[in-house]
């Protein structure tokens, strides 16, 4: 089949050749499990690089040590299990043997083809006596079966006619824990049992009392000829519990390779013919965008029982832990065009609503709090301010759920699973919050917590977090009317809607962050050191609260999420501001202030944002890529082309406004809304909008700006 160079992402493109950043941007999944792509013959540590397979909700737990504990702390940890590397080869010709001494191996061609979701390797390799060869590899994690990671090897010898006999075991040395100091990078020593029962090994978890098992399927042991191939298949169980006696389940058929293939590349047409965003101007550019989109596919978890880890599948950073980045930087994406993932995503959140009751149980409130950071629902954040303190989970699921109904038009699911979610949290919001005299009237606040800005802790009424706030109880209202339920809790609930208190410094003209932000010192951003970035891991957390400093957008991002509540003149004062005193040491930054550079008419400033976010990981702006991909960010370039330059956003439909900047003649995309899909096309003069034939739908276009309800 002929590749499309739009599609493919080359290594002669990429700026170094690190093992383990080459890993994760050529890392393999399917939501279901994910595949850093490592040297193959890396079996034990004489070959460089940090290879493994990574399943969406396998993890080991064990007891989070306090030097002073105190009451409603989190108590354990959660990591997500590395497992050995599925692509991991021994090569043995003769009495050489590849994993009791090291050969030569480099690599020499690299082509991820993301149109058809395969990745295609050449690697010279050379024995210690001397013999060579070319290992050439084809492998992809399967999504038309989602348990199967499929690999064929071939080799071409060069100077030699001794067979090559190949052998895979899961049983692998495994790597020295690297000392690291930055908290979001987790390497943890794991005490994973390992049994093997001729081709199928299970691995169980001490602690978390979890079991997988992995089966191997393969073809032949030897390479006999001038060039030969063998296919190696791995298939992934379901994850079971430690107790349960019962064999492992193996769901899906097998087929041969081909058809494997086949099945793989019209996989992928499906999700591009729905998802790909085209862009006219700069070539560059465009790969980057389907490389971030590409990842988004490859990491969420479509079973209902497992999210988006903040690094997909390609990467221990963060533990894979599962926060508020799925609902505002990832899931808007996945409702706009692949709304049956996006379901399945939301349905995760439901399953852990018991978890979330026991939690705002333990901290003597009622109704339910989402943990910030977690696997399996249990709350693993064990630095509190910057954890639990971020009520605003609530109301960023919730919020999730909303655009979801919104835009999908799918109420079944809302009466089903969502409006419990909704029903819990505003019951947690009214008894969480007080009604206080503020500046002389009665007001709703909110105090005690973090806002999106982890640089500013425990403040009271962070304007985000009241503003989130505000809208869960509002859909709280909505849905009670609805269903004819909660009569007494709706009129707690719209009391405290009505009353949220939101502050603003009038002699400045601008929205308070929170109380106490704008009354602070300015951090001194000229006499610090750019080796500095991040504050975090240069600072105490006591220093950094003092001062007027942003990690992220915080403000601004409520105002991205509720732009018609705010004036233009007001929006400008508030960017202006916070952007001086935002560092952007978070990858979820940029983004927003790209999406609000372009609504208030900033286009050049946009442009720039945008660039960062759409090329982070292939230039690794943020340094720290061979942790895993920054998944939030890639949902944050496609918001910041659908909620930047094209101006998408809700109000009792779908409006459109083009922002588009002159570095781009032409962007041209699809939206599904309300089942029917609508392809969009802006460009420097126009935006032009086409539905399908007979259409439900209406449209009402007034020169760069369009209403389909």
């Amino acid at each position: 089949m002929e590749k499309n160079s739009d599609f493919i992402l080359d290594i002669k493109e990429l700026p170094n050749r690190n093992a383990e950043y080459l890993e994760t941007l050529f890392a393999l999944g399917n939501g279901k499990f994910g595949v850093r792509a490592g040297n193959p013959l890396k079996v034990n540590q004489q070959y460089p690089g940090n290879p493994g397979l990574f399943v969406n909700g396998f993890f080991e737990s064990e007891e989070i040590q306090y030097g002073e504990w105190a009451y409603g702390y989190a108590k354990q940890h959660q990591t997500i299990c590395k497992l050995p590397n599925l692509r991991g080869v021994t090569l043995r010709i003769g009495s050489e043997d590849s994993a009791k001494e090291e050969w030569q191996i480099k690599l020499t061609h690299a082509q991820l083809d993301m149109k058809q979701g395969v990745l295609f390797e050449r690697y010279a390799v050379k024995t210690p006596a001397g013999k060579s060869f070319d290992l050439k590899m084809t492998s992809f994690a399967s999504l038309a079966r989602s348990e199967l990671f499929v690999c064929k090897y071939e080799i071409s010898k060069h100077n030699f006619e001794e067979p090559v006999h190949f052998t895979q075991s899961l049983f692998q040395e495994r790597e020295a824990i690297n000392e690291n100091d930055d908290p979001r990078v987790v390497s943890k020593e794991q005490d994973l049992g390992i049994e093997q029962n001729q081709d199928i090994y299970q691995f169980t978890t001490k602690n978390s009392q979890k079991k997988l098992a992995i089966k191997w399927i393969k073809n032949d042991d030897s390479f006999e000829g001038k060039k030969d191939q063998f296919v190696s298949i791995f298939q992934i169980s379901s994850i079971m519990d430690a107790t349960d006696e019962s064999a492992p389940s193996f769901s899906c058929e097998l087929a041969e390779f081909d058809t494997l293939l086949k099945e793989q590349r019209q996989m992928y047409h499906n999700f591009w013919s729905v998802s790909d965003i085209r862009i006219k101007g700069n070539d560059t550019l465009q790969k980057g965008i389907r490389f971030n989109l590409f990842h988004l596919n490859q990491g969420a978890g479509r079973d209902g029982q497992t999210n988006f880890a903040a690094k997909g599948l390609t990467g221990e950073g963060y533990e894979g832990h599962y926060f508020w980045d799925t609902e505002l930087y990832i899931l808007p994406f996945f409702i706009y065009t692949q709304p049956k993932t996006a379901k399945a995503l939301l349905s995760y959140r439901w399953t852990i609503l018991e978890q979330a009751k026991a939690r705002a149980k333990e901290l003597n409130q009622s109704g339910a709090l989402f943990a910030w950071r977690t696997i399996d629902g249990q709350e693993t954040s064990a630095y509190y301010p910057a954890g639990t303190a971020q009520v605003h989970i609530n109301a960023d699921i919730v919020y999730g759920f909303q655009l979801y109904e919104r835009v999908t038009g799918d109420h079944q699911f809302i009466e089903e699973k969502g409006r419990e979610v909704v029903f819990e949290t505003a019951k947690f919001w009214v008894d969480f919050g007080d009604f206080i005299n503020k500046e002389g009237q009665l007001a709703f606040c909110i105090n005690g917590v973090t806002g999106p800005d982890e640089y500013s802790a425990l403040v009271n009424n962070n304007y985000y977090t009241n503003k989130m706030a505000q809208n869960n109880l509002r859909y709280a209202v909505e849905l009670a009317n609805r269903y004819q339920l909660f009569e007494n809790e709706r009129e707690k609930w719209q009391k405290a809607a009505d009353l949220m208190y939101f502050g603003y410094n009038q002699e400045m003209g601008l929205t308070k962050q929170d109380d106490g932000f704008l009354d602070q010192a300015l951090w001194d951003f000229e006499k610090t050191p750019k080796d500095h970035y991040p504050l975090l891991l240069n600072y105490h957390p006591m220093i950094i609260y003092k001062y007027q400093v942003c990690k992220q957008a915080d403000t601004v991002l409520a105002e991205m999420l509720f732009t018609d509540d705010f004036s233009k003149e007001q929006l400008l004062r508030d960017y202006a501001y916070y952007e001086k005193v935002t560092t952007h040491d978070s990858s979820l930054s940029r983004s927003i202030f790209s999406i609000m550079a372009s609504r208030t008419g900033q286009v050049k400033k946009a442009y720039n944002y945008f660039m960062d976010t759409a090329l982070m990981d292939v230039t690794d702006l943020q340094g720290n890529v061979e942790d895993g991909i920054h998944a939030a960010n890639m949902g944050g370039s496609w918001l910041s082309l659908m909620y930047g330059f094209a101006g998408l956003r809700y109000d009792q439909g779908l409006k459109l406004t083009n922002y588009l900047p002159k570095e781009i003649e032409e962007l041209r995309f699809q939206l599904m809304f309300k089942g029917e899909r609508i392809e969009v096309i802006l460009t420097q003069q126009k935006i032009d909008c086409v539905l399908i034939p007979n259409s439900k739908h209406t449209l009402t276009i007034s020169g760069k700006e369009v209403l389909i309800n």
